[in-house]
């Protein structure tokens, strides 16, 4: 049986190869778009820099409107407040997952935001703490598409540099 404490190590390891892709950015890939209806670089910076958190909070409290709460926090980031950010976010999973009980998990009912419930740990495994790696590997394509091409697999999942 996982433990919350290894949820939240998972989710928190997550948010920091984000931050070490950040680091190979440069400020005019801020701006990329794939397409003209995808987000832009910066745009993904500052979803990832909510949403591990957000999608928790609206799952705990059973009210998708809380997401936007966090939403509207990442709405004015600029590319170099993505640390101090994420670090915002690491310390709110962080304190979510000491306040909440294994009980919870296994039997509280969360809303989901298409519909229907589910109890709150398989929530979150099914959404949040899937969004930050999607997302993550979303900002290393970007980056690799951008010009990275320095960036290979030790970037993306274990967030650090590896040369052969």
């Amino acid at each position: 049986m996982i433990t919350k404490e290894q949820i939240a190590a998972s989710m928190l390891f997550e948010c920091d190869v984000a931050k070490h892709l950040h680091t190979k950015m440069t400020p005019a890939a801020y701006d990329y778009k794939p397409a003209g209806n995808q987000r832009s670089a910066l745009e993904v910076l500052r979803y990832l820099s909510i949403c591990g958190i957000a999608g928790i909070q609206s799952l705990y409290q059973s009210d998708w409107k809380a997401f936007g709460k966090y939403v509207e926090r990442s709405s004015g980031m600029k590319g170099e407040d993505f640390f101090a950010a994420m670090d915002l976010q690491k310390r709110e999973i962080t304190e979510f997952f000491e306040s909440v009980t294994e009980r919870d998990l296994e039997t509280r009912d969360a809303k989901l935001p298409v519909g229907g419930t589910e109890l709150l740990g398989k929530a979150i495994l099914d959404l949040p703490f899937k969004w930050l790696p999607a997302y993550k590997l979303m900002l290393f394509h970007y980056l690799k598409t951008t010009g990275s091409e320095e960036l290979n697999t030790a970037n993306a999942w274990m967030g650090m540099d590896w040369t052969r």
